[in-house]
């Protein structure tokens, strides 16, 4: 689990420093205005590689998300419990990815995966129970269906580690 500092910035407002158990380190500036600052923290340098401004709005949106407020993913345990280990999970296909301009058939992925793709959002056509013909395309989104082991499976055989 990772640690949690906070300090008053005077006339500013509040800096909140999030040290994660990845050895990340991510710094928020919550400004009396209402604007938000989060800063992914460089390792090597004692300086952000990366900041996002956000709006107040913005950030409560953002909070409700990252706080399960709207969705609350389901443990790998619960759902080995309660589905006896089948799961449901969007894969998006990155360009470039070795499954993209081939079909399901071609791909073998149930042979060798283990997983079936139940459907595929191409941009914002949904394609309900595709047959072995269909191909994959670069940014299609896959769902799957499968034991987690294999969906996990599935995620190396395509080198795809993005999900959603």
């Amino acid at each position: 689990m990772g640690k949690f500092k906070e300090a008053e910035l005077a006339g500013i407002g509040k800096k909140y420093i999030f040290s994660l158990s990845s050895g990340d380190e991510i710094v928020v500036v919550v400004h009396a205005t209402g604007k938000r600052e989060i800063h992914i923290m460089d390792k090597v340098k004692d300086e952000p590689a990366f900041t996002v401004v956000l709006t107040d709005e913005e950030a409560k949106q953002m909070a409700f998300v990252i706080g399960g407020v709207d969705f609350q993913p389901v443990p790998t345990e619960k759902i080995d419990f309660i589905a006896k280990g089948v799961a449901l999970e969007w894969i998006r296909v990155k360009p470039g990815s070795p499954i993209a301009g081939k079909t399901i058939g071609e791909n073998q992925i149930r042979k060798k995966t283990g997983v079936t793709v139940v459907a595929i959002l191409r941009g914002e056509n949904l394609i309900a129970s595709p047959g072995p013909e269909e191909i994959i395309l670069e940014n299609d989104s896959l769902l799957l269906v499968g034991k987690i082991e294999s969906i996990k499976n599935f995620l190396e055989y395509c080198k795809e580690y993005s999900l959603k």
